[in-house]
């Protein structure tokens, strides 16, 4: 009732202008239902039309932002403290927090969408850039996806992790941004699934048989890292735990830092479980033929694991951090 009451006043007095060029708009509907704002005559202006897509890919933030207790509405205006104007495609408020979701149909430029966050950042609005273009700047300081799809079929979230794209619906992932699971690198506490693997080598010294822990898989939402023993030295609490699920049967030796003649330094290191000597690097990767995922666990990120990501040469992107069922 209220549109129509909106469009009926702006047929007779004409009040409404499109804020891309001061023009005149009347007020329609989609065939979905959707109101939006159109030009009443096209003229020069070049902002282009929303498309059913465009509307409907807002519609499902609109819907998500409410469900999950927050005050979500589209198209609003706004001045920066500079004075600088801003409309946000969809707006949503909660207590002291606020994030502006633009949903950007047409190509835009690294620098306009750089301008665009600093003016939301100015005005203490969180800007997150949902993009139609397959090639985007991304940063810790403007987060920003891409999305793909059909009114028909339904519409994905591309995430990039920074080694790859996590992939989500639309809807679950607009819930997650909200329910603060979207994040940049690895935050402390979130939660890590680790798998152990375990390998079979003939110990260089005495000769026997003995199992080794060849490396953990550590993933923590769509990251993963993998390490080696010697390389797990700043995660002393994920060997102990990784100790703890072998299973009965296999035994490894102690793991302790060692002196190696051969690199002549001192490293942490798998031992023989008959004598004790160094299994080195090099005879790890033996091991890996047969190597096997014998055991899993959960734990959180800490600083240890942190540190192993820059010892790694990793730099874990943005992501989505789901609650974890499986490894």
């Amino acid at each position: 009732m209220e549109w129509d009451n909106l469009a009926l006043r702006n047929k007779r007095e004409g009040h409404l202008r499109a804020p891309c060029c001061q023009a005149d708009v009347i007020l329609r509907r989609s065939k979905l239902g959707t109101q939006h704002f159109v030009h009443r005559v096209r003229g020069t202006c070049n902002s282009a039309p929303e498309t059913e897509e465009h509307m409907q890919v807002k519609r499902v933030i609109l819907e998500v932002g409410k469900a999950n207790g927050w005050l979500a509405v589209a198209e609003v205006d706004g001045l920066s403290p500079e004075g600088e104007a801003w409309r946000a495609d969809v707006l949503l408020s909660k207590d002291a927090a606020r994030i502006a979701i633009e949903v950007q149909w047409s190509k835009q430029s690294d620098d306009e969408t750089a301008r665009r966050q600093a003016r939301y950042a100015s005005s203490g609005i969180r800007g997150l850039w949902v993009f139609r273009q397959q090639r985007f700047a991304a940063s810790k300081d403007i987060p920003a996806v891409r999305i793909c799809g059909t009114l028909a079929d339904g519409f994905e979230v591309y995430v990039p992790t920074g080694t790859g794209e996590q992939v989500l619906p639309l809807a679950p992932f607009v819930s997650a941004v909200l329910n603060r699971k979207y994040r940049f690198g690895l935050p402390l506490g979130a939660p890590a699934a680790v798998a152990v693997r375990c390998g079979i080598i003939d110990c260089y010294r005495c000769g026997a048989e003995t199992p080794i822990i060849t490396g953990l898989d550590i993933n923590v939402g769509p990251h993963k890292l993998s390490a080696i023993i010697p390389e797990l030295d700043s995660c002393p609490d994920l060997i102990a735990l990784a100790l703890q699920v072998m299973p009965q049967h296999i035994s490894p030796g102690r793991i302790m830092r060692r002196h190696s003649q051969e690199a002549n330094s001192r490293y942490l290191s798998n031992g023989c479980a008959h004598c004790g000597t160094l299994i080195g690097a090099h005879y790890e990767y033996l091991a890996c033929e047969n190597q096997a995922v014998v055991g899993k666990f959960q734990t959180v990120v800490d600083n240890g694991i942190r540190q192993l990501a820059k010892k790694l040469g990793e730099a874990p992107e943005w992501g989505v951090h789901l609650e974890i069922s499986s490894i």
